[in-house]
């Protein structure tokens, strides 16, 4: 098999991938957003949150507060900075049009996709909720960016940097739960979507620059791998929240299995997308472009 062979086959896994985003994301809206029991799941899993101590809230929160225009301006200009010192810059541009297409697209769907009160409990929301906030903007932002950071850096790193990637993603996905800024469904939203823009925009970059310099990943290989980290750091969260929580939160089950199921989303998602770009880098073909 070719080098030009096994880049056309990440290309294709990534799109794969993406293909699987969308289901996702589809079904959250569909299963969590669209039904009556969904909506009582959802809601249950908001509101149990009160369970988690204050200084929990008010560290997510003041995480939460960093995401600003200079932020975010400054997360631009230190990701070309990046790109540019790798010398693939063109990649940095298709990175960072990708993770702002994931932001903007975030918030379209906000305004496009339809809620509606369907249970009694959801008239305990809060009126900033008895409305459409699906997916997140802010667990958009984190996670998008952590998959831009994996894209970007040498093809050694990746699957390293994608346990750092899984946390920020993760990070930020619960935060937006736990300080009580978004439901958990908009979480999961938001880890689909960005998923979704990314994936296209490393097969985009790959069809274009790509190059794999070394064995490729097989699909059951990183499928396995990626699902026993997000597994293993579950567990983790689990442990230090019902620790943590003023009362055990075992009995919250609907807050216990969407909790774990962000934390599991973000964790999967990050190493599946190092693992298939591990043996993959950029070609050589100007000063623009990368070199390992």
């Amino acid at each position: 098999m070719t080098r030009n062979d096994r880049h056309r086959i990440v290309e294709r896994r990534l799109l794969v991938g993406a293909l699987v985003c969308a289901v996702i994301f589809v079904i959250s809206y569909c299963v969590l957003v669209a039904t009556p029991w969904g909506h009582q799941f959802d809601d249950d899993a908001f509101l149990a949150r009160k369970s988690l101590t204050r200084k929990i809230v008010a560290l997510d929160a003041s995480i939460l507060d960093l995401v600003r225009k200079s932020t975010l301006l400054l997360a631009a200009i230190v990701t070309l900075i990046i790109a540019v010192i790798r010398r693939c810059t063109f990649v940095g541009v298709i990175a960072l049009t990708a993770s702002g297409c994931a932001v903007i697209g975030a918030e379209v769907f906000k305004h496009v996709l339809p809620w509606s009160a369907l249970v009694p409990r959801d008239a305990s929301l809060e009126s900033g909720f008895q409305m459409n906030t699906f997916p997140s903007g802010h667990a958009t932002i984190g996670t998008s960016l952590a998959l831009v950071l994996i894209l970007l850096s040498p093809r050694r790193w990746r699957p390293w940097l994608a346990v750092l990637g899984g946390c920020i993603s993760a990070t930020f996905a619960t935060g937006v739960l736990f300080a009580g800024w978004h439901r958990p469904s908009d979480a999961l939203g938001a880890l689909a979507w960005s998923g979704l823009c990314m994936s296209v925009a490393g097969a985009f970059a790959i069809r274009l620059l790509g190059e794999a310099r070394a064995p490729l990943a097989t699909p059951v290989a990183a499928t396995l791998s990626s699902a026993s980290l997000g597994i293993l750091v579950t567990i983790a969260t689990w442990l230090v929240s019902s620790a943590a929580a003023s009362e055990c939160i075992f009995a919250d089950l609907p807050f216990f299995v969407l909790t774990g199921s962000i934390v599991a989303g973000a964790f999967t998602l990050s190493a599946w997308y190092g693992w298939q770009l591990r043996g993959v880098d950029w070609q050589l073909r100007s000063p623009s472009f990368c070199k390992d």
